[in-house]
C-alpha cells in the first residue's frame, strides 16, 4: 500500500508533457490508502521527477518563444504575408476590436504567441479551432466536432477552457447529434471571445509586442533584437 500523501502530481503538467502513465486522478483524500495494484489510478511520481520534468519543459518552452518571438518581429524579404512586418497604422486597427484583430493573419499569430508567452493560449486555440470547423465539408463536420469537444470542452480535457456547466451540455447536445452543423459551438465560442475580450485581448494591447508595432516611435532599441532577456523569468 501506498499513502496519498506520497503522490505528488500536477495534472497540467504530466498533459503538458505527455506523459502517459502519469495521467489519472490524483483527488484522494489526505492519508487515504491507494491499492498499488491499480498503477492507471495513480501518478506515483517523486519530487525530484516532476522538477526533472518541470526543468526540461520550461526549457524547451522557452526556446520556442524565443524563436517566436524572432521569428514575428524580424523584417525579412519573402512572399508569406507573416515574413513582413506590418506598418504602425495596420498595426493600430487591431485596437479597434477583436474581430480586426483575428481578421489580420499577422496579428492573430501575433496574439497567439503573446499567449504562449503566458501559457494561457487554450482559449484562442479553441477559438481558431471553431472558426476552421465552420468552413469542413459537411461529411467531415461530425468527426471534426468531436474531436474538438474532446480537446477543449469536456471535462479535464487537455486543452479544458473555461465554461459554465449549461454551456457544456448544450454543446455536447449538439455535438452529438445525428449531424452537427457549423453552429454546433456557437454558444461556447461566443463565451470564450467574451472573455477574451475582457482579459488577454486588452493586456496584448498594453504589451510591448504589439506596442512595438503600433508605436515604433516609442521604442528606441531595435524590434530585430531579440535577446534572452525579453523572455519571461
Amino acid at each position: 500500500m501506498v499513502k496519498a500523501t506520497d503522490i505528488r502530481c500536477e495534472n497540467r503538467l504530466c498533459s503538458a508533457i505527455n506523459v502517459k502513465h502519469l495521467l489519472g486522478s490524483c483527488h484522494f483524500l489526505h492519508g487515504a490508502e491507494v491499492p498499488v495494484a491499480q498503477p492507471e489510478n495513480i501518478c506515483n511520481v517523486s519530487n525530484g521527477q516532476l522538477a526533472k520534468f518541470r526543468s526540461s519543459y520550461f526549457k524547451r518552452t522557452e526556446m520556442r518563444l524565443l524563436n517566436l518571438k524572432s521569428g514575428f518581429l524580424r523584417r525579412r524579404m519573402s512572399d508569406s504575408p507573416l515574413s513582413v512586418r506590418p506598418q504602425p497604422e495596420e498595426a493600430k486597427k487591431w485596437s479597434e476590436s477583436f474581430t480586426a484583430l483575428m481578421a489580420s493573419k499577422y496579428g492573430s499569430s501575433l496574439y497567439r504567441a503573446f499567449l504562449l508567452r503566458e501559457f494561457s493560449n487554450e482559449n484562442l486555440e479553441f477559438w481558431l479551432a471553431v472558426e476552421e470547423y465552420r468552413n469542413s465539408k459537411p461529411q467531415k463536420m461530425a468527426a471534426k466536432a468531436q474531436q474538438i469537444y474532446n480537446d477543449f470542452v469536456a471535462v479535464q480535457a487537455t486543452k479544458e477552457i473555461n465554461v459554465d456547466a449549461e454551456t457544456r451540455l448544450v454543446t455536447l447536445n449538439n455535438v452529438q447529434s445525428n449531424q452537427p452543423d457549423q453552429h454546433a459551438f456557437d454558444r461556447a465560442q461566443k463565451r470564450i471571445q467574451h472573455m477574451m475580450e475582457r482579459d488577454s485581448y486588452p493586456r496584448f494591447l498594453q504589451s510591448k509586442l504589439f506596442l512595438e508595432l503600433a508605436h515604433p516611435e516609442r521604442y528606441s532599441e531595435s524590434i530585430g533584437d531579440v535577446t534572452e532577456k525579453s523572455l519571461p523569468a
